[in-house]
């Protein structure tokens, strides 16, 4: 390895994203799996969530990846629309798999409003969970 060829102003550039990266990727999950829990009622053991999630990102890393984050949004819409086990879960990954590689050619053929009516549409129904529905599950100091 020829250390002269890295650029370490770039390296040294970077830290506070990697900083930031790693500050995320520390509380994403206690913030993520509660909700996740609250909104499908199911029983979750933080420890295992946060063991199996270090363990992915340390094999991540090691094979050049990027950090694992769990989507509140897409395991709650996998939730509702019935999934469950270990096939449902690798039919999703090989759907996002092809999505990746044909995305771009499907999404140049949909209205951006359309982009835009899905999000607002997210954002009302996580509105109505983490806060409509949950309004007499919490005390009022909870929402100050």
């Amino acid at each position: 390895v020829d250390l002269t060829a890295i650029s370490w102003r770039a390296i040294f550039d970077s830290v506070p994203t990697l900083v930031a990266l790693v500050l995320f990727s520390l509380i994403h999950v206690p913030i993520n799996l509660p909700a996740f829990a609250l909104s499908t009622n199911v029983e979750v053991d933080m420890n295992v969530e946060l063991r199996a999630h270090g363990w992915a990102n340390l094999l991540s890393g090691c094979c050049g990846g990027l950090q694992n984050y769990m989507a509140y949004t897409q395991s709650v819409l996998y939730d509702k629309s019935g999934g469950t086990g270990k096939v449902s879960g690798l039919a999703v990954a090989g759907v996002t798999t092809i999505l990746f590689f044909i995305g771009p050619v499907i999404a140049s053929y949909i209205p951006r409003c359309m982009a835009g009516t899905l999000l607002v549409h997210v954002g009302i129904d996580l509105f109505l969970e983490g806060v409509y529905d949950t309004y007499l599950k919490f005390d009022r100091m909870e929402y100050g």
